[in-house]
């Protein structure tokens, strides 16, 4: 019981710093590279930016105060702990941009640069925070509820299509449409900096090796990078000729490691490797946004592959 709990903590430490790295570049992008030349963003911190040009109001704390009501709106549909990992960074972002931010250089120069830093940056520490399976609520509460309930969209393009809102929005307030423009250049640079980050979670690759000596490459493929194969028997479509092919998923690094040892080992193979955007099992690593694993109880038991699942969290 001791070791869920230590293991527990562990893993909320390593969630807390990779939220205050995210919200830290989000800031910097924000304040530092975007309010300084007028650029407008989007979301509820784009809410919050607009106030603050129009009266000054702290960028943070707005963004705190507006992201209230989404935030109860959304638990149910996205869970407690997601909820509280996002609360809490929430609070991390609100505090950064209004106390740390201001302490560092601001970026006066041209407005393209500072649209595209602040893309960068904003996208980079999105990818962060959600790879916690948190968030900075505000729309990334409805933009990850979206997300759960049709997880085939990639999440970029989801930030990406509820930015329109904001932008016309200002638009209409400030009548800056070169703004506008600034502003898609940002949601487009960050859409693509989370979906690149988001997919790489879980990337892999397929190595296909059509051999006559199927036992050799499945112990080569044991030993070098411990992962398991699958044999499947084929035959030649000119010749005719019995052959075996050996498939194996692994890491990309994983990858080079076998095709280095099938070219010293078995030379006569013929070799096909495939990268994949999205590898799910035991093995590899899953993202999972705004989703708590639950126990699926069957006549009183857990089964064993959840009893597995359980254990490791």
């Amino acid at each position: 019981m001791m070791k869920k709990k230590n293991w527990d903590l562990k893993y909320e430490l390593h969630c807390m710093a990779g939220e205050l790295a995210g919200s830290f570049l989000a800031a910097i992008g924000t304040y530092n590279f975007a309010v300084s030349l007028n650029v407008p963003l989007t979301g509820v911190t784009g809410i919050a930016v607009i106030l603050h040009r129009l009266y000054g109001l702290p960028i943070g704390w707005i963004s705190l105060l507006l992201n209230v009501p989404l935030a109860l709106l959304c638990i149910r549909v996205l869970g407690k702990k997601f909820f509280l990992r996002s609360i809490r960074c929430m609070i991390f972002g609100s505090l950064i941009v209004d106390y740390i931010a201001p302490l560092l250089p601001v970026y006066t120069g041209d407005r393209m640069l500072a649209a595209l830093c602040t893309g960068a940056l904003a996208g980079l520490g999105y990818g962060i925070i959600y790879k916690q399976n948190s968030s900075t609520g505000g729309s990334d509460f409805i933009t990850v509820a979206v997300k759960s309930r049709f997880p085939h969209i990639p999440m970029g393009s989801i930030e990406f299509v509820a930015a329109f809102a904001v932008l016309g929005l200002y638009a209409l307030i400030f009548g800056e449409a070169d703004s506008i423009i600034y502003g898609l250049v940002i949601s487009f640079i960050s859409a693509e900096v989370i979906n690149r980050m988001l997919i790489g979670t879980n990337q892999g690759a397929i190595t296909l090796t059509i051999t006559n000596r199927p036992k050799l490459v499945c112990d080569l493929i044991n030993e070098l990078i411990g992962r398991g194969s699958t044999v499947v028997d084929g035959y030649g479509g000119y010749t005719g000729d019995r052959k075996s092919v050996v498939m194996c998923v692994s890491s990309p690094s994983q990858m080079y490691v076998l095709q280095r040892a099938l070219e010293k080992e078995d030379p006569g193979s013929f070799t096909v490797q495939l990268f994949c955007s999205e590898i799910h099992g035991e093995g590899f690593r899953v993202l999972t946004l705004g989703h708590e694993e639950r126990p699926i109880e069957i006549s009183g038991r857990i089964p064993p592959e959840q009893e597995g699942i359980r254990k490791m969290q």
